[in-house]
Formats: C-alpha cells, sequence, structure tokens
C-alpha cells in the first residue's frame, strides 16, 4: 500500500495544523517500519515544508517536492500529476484544503481539525471564510474518508457539511512524551529567553478572536481590582500575531494592564515544556477548538488547567481541569481565584492532568490512521 501525504503543512509555523501533520507522520513511519512493511510513503513537500523535519524523515520516506506555496495550484495540478506518477494507493490530505481539485487517482482521506469558520465565521476574514467554504464542500464531494480529531468534531461535520457517519473516522491527536514537568535549570533559561515573570498566568495559541483573550484580560482585571490575586502575578498570552487581534492589544491598554500583560511571541517548540512548567495556572478559554492540543500538553507539564465548558474541551479535560463558561467574564475569574487560593484543588487537578495526558499518545493516533487507510484499499 503505498500512502501520500500532503507534507505542506509539515512545519511548526502552521500552528496545531503542523504539529499534528508532524507527530502523527513521525508515528505512521516508525509503525511502518516496525509493525507494517506492506506500507510505504511518499510526502509531497512544498516551500512551506520544514527542512529541518524532513531531514528527521529522510530515509524513512520518499520526497516528491513540488514547487508551489499556492495551494489552489498544487491541488489543481501539481498533486494530481504527482498522484498518478507516484502511482499513490491512499492520498491524505492533512487539513481540508489538501485534497486535489480534479483529476482525482486512487483514495483521499482527509483530517478536518474543525469546522470553525462555519460556526464562528465573524473570527475570520472574509476571504478566510470563502477558502474555508469552498475548502469544506470540496471535502464533502471528493474525500472517501475524513478524519477528525474529536467528537464534538464529527458532530460539527454531519451538521455542517452532511458527511455520513461511515465516512468519518475519530481519531483524537497525541501528546508527546516530551511534555512533562520541566528541570529547574529549563525553567530558568526559558525565563530568561523570553523575559518571564517570576509568577505568571499562561495562555497559549494564536491571538486571534476565537481564543477569547480578550475575556481573559477582563478576568484579570478584575482580579487585580478586587485583590483576588497577589500583585506580582502577571498574565503570560504566549503565541504569534493572529488574525483580527488587534482587539487584544486595545484591550490590554483600555483596562490599564500594559506592565502586567506580557508578550513573548512565538514559542520555540523545544521551549514550550519549560514554558508550560513555569506557570501558576494555565487558562485558555477558547471559543471553540477541533481537539485543543495545549490542554494536553499543559496538563502533562503539571501545570493546573482551565477551559472552557464547550466544544471539544470537556471531551478533551475529561474531569482533569476545571470548566467555565467562556463568555463568563465573572465567572472565569472567579474559578482562577478558586483555583490559587486552594492549594487541594491545585495539587488534584494537577495530577488528574498528567494521568489523563497519559492517556493520549501519536502512536495510538497512527495505528488507526493506518487502520483508515487499509480499510479503502
Amino acid at each position: 500500500m503505498r500512502i501520500g501525504l500532503d507534507g505542506k503543512v509539515l512545519t511548526l509555523r502552521a500552528g496545531g495544523t503542523g504539529r499534528y501533520a508532524i507527530n502523527l507522520t513521525r508515528a505512521m513511519l516508525a509503525e511502518a517500519a516496525a509493525r507494517r512493511p506492506d506500507v510505504d510513503f511518499v510526502v509531497f513537500t512544498g516551500p512551506q515544508t520544514s527542512r529541518a523535519v524532513m531531514e528527521e524523515f529522510r530515509g524513512a520516506c520518499d520526497e516528491c517536492f513540488l514547487g508551489a506555496k499556492s495551494s489552489v495550484i498544487r491541488s489543481l495540478t501539481l498533486v494530481p500529476a504527482a498522484l498518478r506518477r507516484r502511482r499513490i494507493d491512499v492520498f491524505h490530505g492533512m487539513d481540508h484544503v489538501g485534497i486535489p481539485l480534479v483529476g482525482k487517482t486512487g483514495k483521499c482521506v482527509v483530517t478536518v481539525h474543525d469546522v470553525i469558520p462555519l460556526i464562528l465565521p465573524e473570527t475570520f476574514t472574509l476571504r478566510h471564510r470563502l477558502v474555508a467554504r469552498t475548502a469544506l464542500a470540496r471535502v464533502r464531494r471528493k474525500a472517501d474518508l475524513t478524519i477528525v480529531p474529536s467528537l464534538a468534531v464529527k458532530d460539527d461535520v454531519v451538521r455542517c457539511l452532511g458527511l455520513p457517519d461511515d465516512r468519518i473516522v475519530v481519531t483524537p491527536e497525541g501528546c508527546d512524551p516530551r511534555f512533562r514537568p520541566a528541570a529547574a535549570r529549563s525553567l530558568d533559561e526559558a525565563a530568561v529567553r523570553y523575559r518571564l515573570p517570576p509568577r505568571y498566568l499562561l495562555a497559549v495559541g494564536m491571538r486571534d478572536p476565537r481564543k477569547n483573550l480578550t475575556t481573559l484580560l477582563r478576568a484579570f482585571a478584575r482580579l487585580r481590582q478586587r485583590g483576588g490575586i497577589e500583585p506580582g502575578l502577571q498574565l503570560v498570552l504566549a503565541g504569534p500575531r493572529g488574525r483580527l487581534d488587534e482587539p487584544v492589544f486595545r484591550t490590554v491598554r483600555s483596562l490599564g494592564l500594559e506592565q502586567v500583560v506580557r508578550f513573548p511571541g512565538f514559542i520555540d517548540d523545544d521551549d514550550l515544556p519549560a514554558v508550560y512548567s513555569g506557570a501558576e495556572l494555565f487558562v485558555f478559554p477558547s471559543l471553540y477548538e477541533g481537539f485543543g492540543l495545549p490542554l494536553l500538553e499543559a496538563m502533562a507539564c503539571g501545570v493546573p488547567v482551565i477551559t472552557s465548558n464547550i466544544s471539544s474541551m470537556p471531551e478533551v479535560a475529561g474531569g482533569a481541569a476545571l470548566l467555565v463558561d467562556p463568555r463568563d467574564v465573572r465567572g472565569l475569574a472567579a474559578a482562577i481565584e478558586q483555583v490559587l487560593r486552594d492549594e487541594a484543588l491545585r495539587g488534584r487537578l494537577r495530577d488528574a492532568g498528567i494521568a489523563r495526558a497519559g492517556r493520549f499518545s501519536w502512536e495510538t493516533a497512527a495505528r488507526q490512521t493506518l487502520d483508515a487507510y487499509a480499510s479503502l484499499v
């Protein structure tokens, strides 16, 4: 069985989609080498693909470089031609725009991480909404099998795209073993590198409206005004710039939080465990997540977690995090104060989080994905 993987998102700069693609590909290559000699892989890379990642995969798969950045050009001409040339049995688009536009050869599998542009259109630009709607409509017409990371996304795909159950497979993402409580030296090095304060609350992710950081900022300001937290505790909002993120900076200024909110920017993947581990509390008040990988990573690092009570987040947290209404400023502030003041609660959340994160592995995700391929051939 010859598998083609759309490798344009094999880069950490692609956010959660990139991390999914890298970790899943790594685990599938290892699984195939150890137990499935009948499977071989061709990765269809592009200018966006991380060369460091492909160096890691060298020898475990073939590479077919397609020299266009545009997803439309790749899907319209380059990928269909390469699939025929390489005699691919199953092609896996690692995100919803990866499926070939025409000239389908063999079977197509697509991972739909979420349908946020259909559910929260106001959190995206018009161009992004149009691209996503067109791509998801193509998934409905052309994908032989759709992989989703959670039951919540499966429900949304059935409702919004009209896909039948037998064309959807739920494959939860994994938690890399390197996410664990960091040593003191790593904590100190990360603090210096990213200018982190001695004590901080942490939120991680692209700063776009869906992440709901303005509500977190208002809750943080409320706690400071009421004396609900110690004055030295700061808020760290880690991650790259996002779509429509100016309201975040405007809210910081309007609430007078310039001196107590830090924006360290993109955190190198190797430093993430230490940045998580150094936090007093991880807060993830997103309005929608297809899976919510940062939840698992923070829990694996032994950090108490507060997250939203909607979409996939209760499913992923599994009782190991405190759940709140993400639009309720007072409720979020009260939850933060409760966790910070209750040492026993922090301990329970820490222990439960480590145990919960240990139940998710990329090895399991790889086996389930390979089984999905085999079901089509």
